[in-house]
């Protein structure tokens, strides 16, 4: 399956400027914002007159192409336009899960971008978007076909991302030693296909956006959990949205209120669909 979207380059790879455009060496040419800029909202900035997006390299929210410079995904339809309807030049910093968190709350950055799922934990330090971008379904990845629940795990060798939401809950009931953590999605895809995991735990979006573009993809199953509330830390259909600096409520109801509109024209959906995202728990979530 080849998967398409539409890119904006990205002049300077870490650098995105609001109504910029691109020399011939490739270095950020930087345009003023017109003087009689009306911005929709007012929120204060880390950087005055910059908007700061540490941005976490996961598609289908965000990607910045460290080779050619291209900035792909949800994030780079939204956020050239946020920032230019309040009349602020685009700064977005690709970076890890971590390095973007320390950015956010060192104040260093002001949105967190590429799809943060929103979690008490994260709450306690971050604020997030009270609306939401769009719902994550978590399933099983393997050869054969597996039943959609945890309990299906055990006996099993499992691989997860270190770090994950995952890695806590499935340590604890499968125990010690039942599950190996990688530091990327392809490293437990190659491990899959050799034998050395049974079984790994994917959302929709990562099977979209990595795993059908292998050669192998079609040799493996996806089955989405049935939600069960002994391990809903698994099972939970989740919530995707922006985090921002904390304490920072002006920028928080404005992005809300962007999240709302771009809903309203179709950008978001259009969007997830170029990735084979559409389904009604994707865009609407889990029935109630």
């Amino acid at each position: 399956m080849r998967i398409t979207s539409r890119v904006i380059t990205v002049c300077c790879i870490s650098t995105i400027l609001y109504a910029s455009g691109c020399s011939e060496s490739g270095s950020s040419v930087s345009t003023d914002v017109p003087g009689n800029c009306e911005p929709k909202a007012e929120f204060n900035t880390v950087v005055e007159g910059t908007l700061t997006v540490a941005s976490i390299q996961q598609l289908p929210g965000s990607n910045v192409n460290a080779a050619n410079g291209e900035y792909s995904g949800v994030d780079s339809i939204l956020m050239p336009r946020f920032a230019e309807e309040n009349c602020l030049k685009l700064d977005v910093k690709p970076l890890d899960g971590a390095a973007a968190t320390a950015s956010l709350t060192e104040e260093r950055a002001d949105i967190g971008g590429g799809g943060w799922t929103k979690t008490e934990d994260r709450a306690k330090i971050l604020g997030l978007t009270k609306e939401t971008l769009w719902y994550s379904q978590t399933g099983i990845l393997a050869h054969q076909k597996m039943a959609p629940s945890v309990e299906s795990l055990r006996g099993q060798k499992v691989g997860i991302i270190g770090g994950s939401l995952y890695e806590e809950p499935l340590s604890k009931f499968l125990g010690e030693g039942s599950v190996t953590t990688y530091s990327s999605m392809d490293s437990i895809l190659n491990d899959l296909e050799i034998g050395r995991l049974d079984v790994t735990l994917a959302s929709e979006e990562t099977m979209k956006t990595t795993v059908e573009k292998r050669n192998d993809s079609e040799e493996l199953q996806f089955v989405p959990f049935d939600y069960d509330p002994d391990h809903e830390a698994v099972t939970a259909v989740r919530e995707i949205g922006y985090v921002y600096t904390d304490g920072n409520d002006s920028l928080g109801a404005a992005l809300d209120d962007f999240i709302i509109r771009s809903k309203d024209e179709g950008l978001i959906s259009n969007e997830l669909e170029t990735y084979g995202l559409n389904s009604k728990t994707t865009l609407e979530g889990p029935d109630q």
